[in-house]
């Protein structure tokens, strides 16, 4: 229920991911049009002119992402991320970046 709550309260958005060692480009957002949050994550250091290294989007190997905390444990898997940095850069987003207060992540 938790999911779907989120879900309709979702509207899109883009924010920067301020991730150690992807903070350059790395972006994340919510898209209502596929109904879905999603990941754009390249490494420091790479171009992302051939699309970032890992790109949690639904079709691309990943199923729909229905919530912020279902998108964090993504992240964190793809990347070999601890899961409480992940937490601290989405929820940068929410602090500073204007992201929607309900996609807040606890620790």
């Amino acid at each position: 229920m938790r999911e779907k709550v989120a879900m309709e309260g979702a509207g899109n958005g883009m924010w920067a991911l301020v991730l150690p060692g992807w903070e350059s480009l790395s972006t994340w957002g919510y898209d209502s049009g596929i109904g879905s949050f999603f990941a754009q994550l390249p490494r420091n250091g790479n171009s992302d002119d051939d699309g970032p290294d890992v790109w949690i989007t639904p079709g691309a190997g990943f199923p729909v992402v229905t919530s912020p905390a279902q998108l964090q444990a993504l992240i964190a898997s793809s990347t070999g991320t601890a899961t409480a940095d992940v937490t601290s850069a989405m929820n940068h987003a929410v602090d500073r970046q204007g992201a929607p207060a309900h996609y807040r992540l606890t620790v």
